[in-house]
Formats: C-alpha cells, structure tokens, sequence
C-alpha cells in the first residue's frame, strides 16, 4: 500500500493560478514576463474559461511579442565543436 505523508504546511490563504487551474481543470498558460532586480526571471500565468485554450494560446504569444521579456541563456554550455555568442 503506497500513502501520501501528511501535509503539515498550515492552510494558505492565497492560491496560484497554478493551483487553481489543477483544481478547477481550467486551462492556465505561463510566459515570460520579465526579470526582478537581481536577474531573476518572472513569470504571467493566463487563467481561461473551459475548452478556452484556442483563445488563451494565441493571447500567450502576443504578450510575449509585444514585451520580448525571454532572454538567451548566459550558462548554457556550447556543444561540441560549436560556441556561443550572447549579445
């Protein structure tokens, strides 16, 4: 029998759209909105109505054209035989 330990974490009183969405099985869709004062990436989730992913989807990629908050990874490694120039 496999079980679940308990959870001891008092009661939250706010609740992420994440978990929202999980509850509720509306779709959710997070995109890059930017980064905090010490680089830190920062994220926007889009809550929809039900079965609303084809007007959610498209609402995702013109916030993320219209704020170009995603930036190239500084510490990605380069593959072999290749190199990595970040402007």
């Amino acid at each position: 029998m496999l079980a679940a330990p308990l959870d001891t974490a008092p009661p939250s009183l706010t609740a992420s759209a994440l978990s929202i969405a999980n509850l509720t099985g509306f779709p959710d869709l997070t995109v890059p909105a930017g980064f905090t004062g010490d680089n830190l990436p920062v994220g926007i989730s889009f809550l929809g109505l039900a079965f609303s992913e084809q007007k959610l989807l498209p609402l995702g990629y013109s916030f993320e054209q219209a704020t170009r908050a995603r930036r190239r990874p500084v510490h990605a490694p380069a593959l072999e035989g290749e190199s990595i120039s970040v402007p």
